[in-house]
């Protein structure tokens, strides 16, 4: 598979969860009901940013230099097989070392290569070490590849020779994988004389092929198309399995599924892909593209700082998809996989397509293949502008009023132009697109300044956001409309982080700012007393307290306090139902270096003497000083809440993940009733390669007193913010956030509980930050596939909870490896209970017995003939609802009290928490 040449040798880490109190999706659930598939398998040569599209395949063949070791452990948790390319017979790297040099036997100068002496023993214990290299790393085979090299310059016995030689190294391969995991491309005439097994043997180009040198695809003539299948048949004989790798361009995806159907009727595994292997292709599964490209000019600012990020991940995150958010100064336009993408975003500023041509040229070729959504401003480029249907006709002069499409803009902060900006006048040139909002200026030229088409649509500045004159924004229109509109994404099953066990999720944390302030009560406690004698005890269900060690350890600010204080902490991390974290040792306010002195108004950090910023100190030094003098013996420390700004970058990320730490805090999430925009709700994580930040779901009472500048009781409105992003689109969990301050007045101490009981009325799931956390720093790294019957496939290594949105129909129970669903205000939400889902959907509710809800952790879902063996950890008292169960029957670990209720559902509820397990018998 001489494609594996073209590969520019380039690592990147992904980020790998675990779970502080439960274990990941892969650990703890048992697994049930399986459908049996085909094996499928998928051989991808690019660069792996992301394992999540990699995960749909039940094996993978990747170049081992280009994924990281923790990606290959997500990989694992799903299940999925990865094996390492090795070139059996040839040397494909630029650099020959010296001690090999004596083996070259020719070059292959069309490949760049060298072919290799197969007798030789300097090159057979390189191949070993390096087979053996890889399988210490963690792969679970190797794939060999050029083992037909040495016809190249062996004849006659020679070339008998090299075979027997060949046969040889295959054999030592052999030894070093004891399930026999080899996948040989073609080396047909050694494959009968080998005495253990191999898993298979791959051909390419059976039907269709690829010239990588005229870059062109073509139909393979039908007498090698003959003796090739000759070949794979008599391989077959033998009991092993043969794969074949056909070329189609991933834009003809249809030609892929039929191609692929029609290799799997001749009785081979299929992979049909682009020429290169650098996309993902079809094999006994199409990978469904979950990704969103976007686009954003990365010298106004990062990534996080983006309106990229910011404003349109949160509804793209809701769809299902994920917002790819690119720097249009670092891209190589060049090397991007098409086939990852369902659409794309691009949000720049009109100059900057002056600035780079290759992007109106990269548009060029891209546009109709998959929708694209414009916003603020159009490429300039004439020809581009013409294949879009529209036309710059100047700029529109004087007062300007919009014409059509008031509606769009009711109830919002209206639309207005500044006299300094030049507003520029798109003229619409195409019956097909669909203008919805237009305005005219004083001479009554006309714009439009948001319109959909074939290939997607654009919405022009002032729109779609307005920036005011506080540094707030808001839309001036429904986001959601607006993406619904223009890029009319398919309607997937989405990965859901607000809800567990059919329940919204429910959490609690407390940053430690404040430790040692007094409260406005009697005796003058501090408010880390009030808060421990009036929320933290009365309330066991299960909470994350923070502090940060400046404030209460002997190195921080205060040391005469310092003993008082931390016999507080002592006292509160002791309650069983309290997760402890770290807010950092000096409360840094930003975390990205990047900004000027005269900006941080709130300082560097707290003023401890003598000591300089360190965020390994503020991280892993604060997490240890807990662990060491304050945590009780044997209780985790291990969640970072990130204090001030909180914009960690990914270097900071990744050193507190890979001390095992979870993270949370960032994120701007804050909705009151009468705002009627969502430019304040921010989507759940940033992902980066190497890391994640796990984003606070709401924020915390800062915004709701302003400050502490007025209405203490104001974290009371947090329930309408709640409210509000629960219906009708569940786009959060139930996060309650604050900071110890909050015990300082009977006001706002009130104002809390308030919070708390209401939260606690409702029908919620509560767990620890930590395990939110897990859940929701692998919602990106969910996968999603389609048998080519047309079941769905889910794969996640953390992501518990799926939205069904109603339009797709119902999940048939005895076809699904699910346990159940529950309706929801925005759909059915299904609970899983494996790293590898598959559902069938039906137009119809088939009535079965399903898991409805639980308010607890589900860890076992086994369906038997005639009854179903479950069991939970609930950190409440225990709740469980079962839909059409009113004949069934239930046998527990412990007491339960039953009820039916009318519409079938058998509810049993307990007056403890803890483990609960059991059995269901169904007549």
């Amino acid at each position: 598979m001489r494609l594996i040449r073209y590969i520019k040798p380039f690592i990147m880490w992904c980020f790998l969860s675990a779970n502080s109190h439960a274990n990941s999706l892969a650990d703890v659930v048992t697994f049930s009901n399986a459908v049996e598939q085909p094996k499928s398998i998928a051989f991808y040569y690019n660069a792996i940013d992301s394992v999540r599209e990699l995960m749909s395949y039940d094996r993978v063949v990747v170049n081992p230099r280009l994924i990281s070791e923790k990606q290959l452990k997500t990989l694992h948790l799903v299940q999925t097989r990865v094996f390492a390319y090795i070139s059996v017979g040839e040397f494909a790297n630029a650099q020959l070392p010296a001690s090999l040099r004596d083996a070259v036997m020719t070059e292959n100068t069309t490949w760049q290569s060298y072919a290799m002496d197969l007798t030789d023993p300097i090159w057979q214990s390189h191949l070993l070490q390096q087979a053996q290299a890889y399988l210490d790393k963690g792969f679970d085979g190797l794939f060999l590849d050029t083992l037909d090299s040495y016809m190249l310059f062996a004849q006659g016995v020679a070339q008998q020779e090299q075979q027997d030689a060949l046969i040889n190294i295959v054999r030592r391969f052999q030894q070093l994988t004891p399930q026999s995991r080899l996948i040989l491309n073609r080396g047909f005439a050694i494959v009968p004389q080998l005495e253990k097994p191999i898993e298979a043997v791959v051909a390419e180009s059976l039907w269709q092929s690829y010239d990588p040198i005229k870059g062109i695809y073509h139909p393979v003539e039908e007498s090698d198309s003959r003796w090739l299948q000759d070949q794979l048949d008599a391989v077959k004989a033998q009991g092993i399995e043969a794969i074949v790798i056909d070329y189609l361009p991933t834009r003809s995806r249809k030609a892929q599924i039929k191609l692929a159907k029609r290799l799997i009727r001749a009785g081979y595994t299929p992979y049909v892909s682009d020429g290169l292997l650098y996309e993902f292709g079809v094999s006994t599964i199409e990978p469904i593209p979950k990704r969103i490209f976007g686009l954003y000019n990365g010298k106004n600012g990062r990534k996080v700082d983006s309106y990229c990020h910011r404003l349109v991940s949160m509804p793209i995150e809701y769809q299902g998809y994920v917002l790819d958010c690119k720097d249009i100064n670092t891209l190589d336009f060049s090397h991007v996989d098409t086939s990852k993408y369902a659409g794309a975003v691009i949000w720049l500023d009109q100059a900057v397509y002056n600035q780079y041509p290759k992007l109106s040229q990269w548009l060029m070729q891209e546009l109709y293949r998959w929708p694209i959504l414009f916003i603020s401003s159009l490429p300039t480029d004439k020809a581009l502008l013409a294949k879009l249907g529209i036309r710059l006709n100047g700029l529109l002069e004087g007062k300007i009023r919009i014409t059509k499409g008031k509606k769009w803009l009711e109830d919002r902060y209206p639309l207005s132009f500044s006299e300094f900006d030049a507003h520029p006048r798109w003229q619409v040139e195409s019956d097909g697109l669909k203008q919805y909002v237009t305005v005219a200026d004083a001479h009554n030229n006309t714009s439009t300044l948001f319109f959909s088409a074939d290939w997607g649509g654009a919405i022009m500045a002032p729109l779609p956001v307005s920036n005011l004159a506080n540094h707030k924004e808001k839309w001036l229109l429904d986001p959601f409309k607006l993406l619904k509109l223009t890029l009319k994404l398919p309607v997937i099953p989405a990965p859901d982080v607000t809800t567990e066990s059919g329940r919204r999720i429910l959490t609690s944390h407390v940053d430690g700012d404040g430790f040692l302030s007094k409260g406005w009560f009697p005796g003058n406690p501090y408010t880390a007393e009030v808060l421990r004698d009036h929320v933290f005890k009365p309330y066991t269900f299960p909470q994350t307290v923070s502090v940060i060690e400046g404030e209460v350890g002997m190195r921080g600010l205060h040391p005469k306090q310092s003993p008082k204080l931390e016999a507080i902490a002592r006292d509160i991390f002791k309650l069983p139902h309290i997760e402890i974290a770290s807010h950092t040792f000096s409360h840094p306010f930003f975390w990205d270096n990047s900004h000027k002195e005269v900006t941080k108004k709130y300082g560097e950090h707290l003023p401890i003497p003598n000591y300089e910023l360190d965020y390994e100190q503020e991280v892993l030094g604060s997490i240890r000083y807990i662990r060491e003098t304050l945590a009780p013996k044997g209780k985790k420390v291990n969640v970072i809440l990130w204090s001030g700004k909180a914009d960690p970058d990914e270097a900071t990320l990744a050193m507190a993940d890979n001390a095992g730490l979870f993270n949370l805090n960032g994120g701007n999430t804050f909705a009151v009733a009468g705002d009627n925009d969502w430019s304040s709700v921010s989507p759940t994580i940033v992902w980066y390669p190497s890391s994640v930040q796990v984003y606070a779901p709401v924020l915390n009472e800062n915004l709701y007193t302003n400050l502490w500048s007025e209405n203490h009781d104001g974290y009371e409105r947090t329930i309408e913010t709640f409210d509000l992003l629960g219906h009708p689109r569940r786009l959060k969990s139930i996060s309650i956030y604050y900071h110890m301050y909050s015990g300082a007045y009977p006001a706002s101490l009130n104002s809390l509980i308030k919070v708390y009981d209401w939260a606690l009325a409702q029908k919620v799931n509560p767990l620890y930050i930590s395990e939110y956390s897990a859940r929701a720093r692998q919602l990106y790294e969910t996968s999603l596939a389609k048998t080519l019957d047309g079941r769905w496939l889910v794969n996640s290594t953390g992501v518990r909870s799926i939205r069904l949105a109603n339009q797709l129909g119902f999940p048939v129970i005895n076809q699904s490896n699910i346990a159940g669903w529950a309706n929801g205000p925005d759909g059915k939400y299904i609970t899983l209970i494996s790293p590898r889902t598959q559902l069938t959907l039906s137009d119809k509710n088939h009535q079965q017995v399903r898991l409805s809800s639980a308010n607890g952790i589900l860890t076992k879902w086994v369906e038997n003939s005639d009854h179903i063996n479950w069991a939970f950890h609930s950190y409440v008292p225990f709740q469980l609802e079962i839909a059409n169960a009113s004949h069934c029957t239930v046998q527990a670990n412990q007491p339960l009290k039953l009820s039916r209720l009318a519409d079938k559902t058998l509810v049993l509820k307990s007056s403890q928490s803890g483990q609960f397990s059991g059995s269901i018998y169904c007549k």
